[in-house]
C-alpha cells in the first residue's frame, strides 16, 4: 500500500476512518422517513475538522447504515463549485447529483425544481442532498434570495427533501448575520464536529501499519503524541513519517516536527512564533506574577499549618519568591541549603 494518509482535502470514502457518534446521529435521523419526520442537520465546527469528508463519506456510503437504502437517493453538492453560483446552475447540480434529469427549459426556475421533487417524492423515494461550504450559498444574497430558502422549507415540511448542511458557523448565526428570517434555518439539528475520540485517533494513524513503509508501535505513538486527535493533523503527521521513512533510513523526529509545524502554519493551523510571541510573554509575567504567592500559601498553610487568613498575600508572595530563588540557586550549585534551614528562613520572614 502507497502513502496511506492525506490532508490536502476531502478523504475518500476508503480512506475514511471514525466518526461513528455522528454517523449513528446522521442515519437515525434519516432512517425515521417513512414516519414523516426524517432530519435535516447542519455540520457545524472548524476548518480543516473534517465536515467535507464526513457529508461525502455520507453521500457515499449510507447504503452500509440504512435498513432500506433503495428508498433513499443522497447527493453531495460543494457549494464551492462554480456552476452552483446562479440559482439555476445550483438546482440543477443538486438535481443532477439525485441522478435526475432537470425538465427542459430555457431557466430552470424554483417552481420547475420544487414540483420535480415532490413528484419524486410521490413515487416514494427520499432525497437527501449534502451542502458543503454553506457559506457560499448564504453570503451570495444578490443570487440566493429568500424565496430560495423558503422553497426548500416547505419541501421539508412536506418531508420530500432533506438536507445535511456543512459550515463553520451555526445556520442561525448566519441567518441573524445576514438578515435572512425564513424558517428554513431553524430546523436543523445541530451536529457540532471536534476532535476524533481516542480510538479513533488510534485508528487513524495505525493504517501506517499497513503499508509498505511500516510504522512500528513507538512510532505510532509518536505521531499521535506529536499530532494529538485533530484528523488534519494526523494525516499529516502520518504522511511525513511514511516520507521520512523512504529507503529505510532512520527517521529524524527533530526535522520531522519541523516540517509539521511549517505545514501547519501555512493553512493557517499553528499562528507564526512572531504572531504568538506577545501572548506568549504575557502569559510569562502573569505567571512569574501569581506563582510565588500560590507557594508561598502552600508553605505556610500547608507546611507550617498556618491559617488561611493568618496569612497576607504580601506575606504569601515574599515566602514564595524567597523558595523559588533558593530553588534556582540550590538547582545551580551556588547555595547549599537543607528544608530545615529553609523552614528557619521563612520563620524569620514571618518575624518570629
Amino acid at each position: 500500500m502507497p502513502n496511506p494518509f492525506f490532508y490536502g482535502g476531502r478523504v475518500n470514502p476508503e480512506q475514511f476512518v471514525g466518526r461513528r457518534a455522528e454517523l449513528q446521529r446522521i442515519f437515525a435521523g434519516l432512517e425515521v422517513a417513512h414516519t414523516g419526520q426524517m432530519q435535516s442537520f447542519s455540520v457545524v465546527g472548524p476548518r480543516r475538522i473534517g465536515k467535507s469528508s464526513l457529508l461525502f463519506y455520507v453521500a457515499n456510503r449510507y447504503a452500509r447504515y440504512l435498513t432500506q437504502p433503495a428508498n433513499y437517493r443522497l447527493a453531495y453538492v460543494d457549494l464551492q463549485d462554480a456552476s452552483c453560483k446562479t440559482l439555476d446552475g445550483l438546482l440543477r447540480k443538486i438535481l443532477h447529483e439525485l441522478q435526475l434529469t432537470p425538465r427542459r427549459s430555457k431557466t430552470f426556475t424554483l417552481a420547475d425544481f420544487q414540483n420535480q421533487i415532490l413528484e419524486f417524492k410521490r413515487a416514494g423515494n427520499f432525497p437527501v442532498v449534502c451542502l458543503d461550504e454553506f457559506e457560499d450559498l448564504a453570503h451570495n444574497t444578490d443570487e440566493f434570495k429568500h424565496d430560495l430558502y423558503d422553497s426548500w422549507r416547505h419541501l421539508m415540511s412536506e418531508n420530500a427533501i432533506t438536507f445535511i448542511t456543512a459550515s463553520k458557523s451555526p445556520l442561525i448565526d448566519l441567518a441573524q448575520t445576514l438578515g435572512y428570517t425564513s424558517p428554513f434555518f431553524n430546523v436543523f439539528t445541530h451536529l457540532p464536529l471536534g476532535e476524533l475520540t481516542d480510538d479513533e485517533a488510534r485508528e487513524l494513524i495505525a493504517r501506517g501499519a499497513n503499508c509498505d513503509r511500516p510504522f512500528s508501535p513507538t512510532e505510532q505513538s509518536d505521531a499521535l503524541l506529536l499530532a494529538g486527535k485533530h484528523p488534519y493533523k494526523l494525516q499529516l503527521a502520518g504522511s511525513l513519517l511514511y516520507q521520512a521513512k523512504a529507503d529505510n533510513r532512520a527517521v529524524d523526529w527533530a526535522e520531522l516536527r519541523r516540517e509539521f509545524v511549517t505545514q501547519l502554519q501555512k493553512v493557517g493551523l499553528v499562528a507564526p512564533v512572531q504572531k504568538t510571541a506577545g501572548a506568549r510573554i504575557s502569559f510569562a509575567l502573569r505567571w512569574l506574577a501569581a506563582s510565588p504567592e500560590l507557594i508561598g500559601r502552600a508553605i505556610l498553610e500547608s507546611i507550617l499549618r498556618l491559617k488561611k487568613d493568618d496569612v497576607s498575600k504580601s506575606t504569601a508572595w515574599i515566602v514564595g519568591a524567597c523558595a523559588l530563588v533558593a530553588a534556582l540557586l540550590a538547582l545551580s550549585g551556588i547555595i547549599h541549603i537543607t528544608l530545615d534551614d529553609f523552614l528557619k528562613l521563612i520563620e524569620r520572614v514571618q518575624g518570629k
